[in-house]
């Protein structure tokens, strides 16, 4: 009974209103093109270039996505990310479920690596494939990469996931594909959230690398919202803490470590283990 899904649109708008009658504004389609940080007194510690003028702020919070590492680079500051592509397909109707007057529950095959659930009446299967991973954009996200675009599908990378698929959820054999989707998100090193204070550029938050995305984001704002307020976390947050990551993190520790915790999505973790990629980039 608590399982459902929403229409992320629609929400986003929602907070966007709720906001606004408490007195915050929005501008949608506008570039930011530098960020710097402001001497001397006062509490405006920060300039935001935009295409459209300058906003002097209090505080800044690099919530870009996809383009987070170009808008900590404004600021001086190494964003840890690597984007991924990631693969689902969308069913057209399954007979089985024409019938059904409940909406099945999501169902996870940990050991196929994949998702599902259903999807009007037919299903969305997901796909974490463990040997094939393939980052998107290492160097630098386009500025003109498109929100909504996606990338050209490649089945014949995730094949035997989908067909370790279709022998689980056998009414899947038959079904048509109405479309597949192949889109970049993000992932930290650990494939946790990157949130939190910068040492060094005061009134700069990281929220970033939230590689679940929608399911996170209301988790993420409210604990930034009461740490910037209240001046301090409230909780024990350091497992989405930027300042876990310090100098190791560079390049090569992110591509093989994003690339690592993708592949084992849908394995157990297990206290205190030790996995093998970066070992040697992060010594004491």
């Amino acid at each position: 009974e608590n399982e459902g899904h929403v229409d992320c649109s629609g929400v986003v708008h929602a907070y966007a209103k709720a906001a606004k009658l408490l007195g915050a504004s929005w501008h949608e389609g506008v570039k930011v093109t530098g960020l710097l940080q402001r001497a001397g007194p006062g509490d405006l510690n920060w300039e935001v270039q935009t295409e459209q003028g300058t906003i002097l702020s209090e505080h800044v919070v690099n919530a870009a996505g996809l383009w987070a590492r170009e808008v900590g680079a404004m600021a001086g500051v190494h964003v840890p990310i690597l984007p991924m592509q990631h693969h689902y397909l969308i069913t057209e109707a399954i007979p089985e479920l024409t019938g059904v007057s409940r909406e099945l529950p999501m169902v996870l095959d940990l050991d196929g690596n994949t998702y599902m659930r259903q999807e009007r009446k037919g299903c969305l299967l997901g796909v974490y494939e463990a040997s094939t991973t393939e980052p998107w954009a290492a160097d630098g996200t386009p500025w003109d990469y498109g929100e909504n675009q996606l990338l050209d599908p490649d089945l014949d990378r995730i094949s035997e996931y989908l067909q370790n698929a279709f022998e689980r959820y056998p009414a899947l054999q038959q079904a048509g594909i109405a479309s597949v989707v192949n889109g970049p998100f993000t992932f930290c090193p650990d494939g946790n959230p990157n949130i939190g204070p910068v040492q060094g550029k005061p009134g700069y938050w990281d929220a970033n690398g939230v590689m679940a995305g929608f399911a996170q984001a209301g988790g993420v704002g409210l604990v930034l919202s009461n740490w910037i307020v209240k001046r301090e976390a409230e909780g024990d947050f350091f497992a989405m803490d930027s300042s876990r990551f310090g100098a190791f993190a560079g390049r090569q520790y992110v591509f093989g470590k994003a690339q690592e915790n993708y592949s084992r999505r849908f394995k157990i973790t297990y206290p205190n283990e030790e996995l093998p990629v970066g070992r040697g980039l992060k010594t004491t």
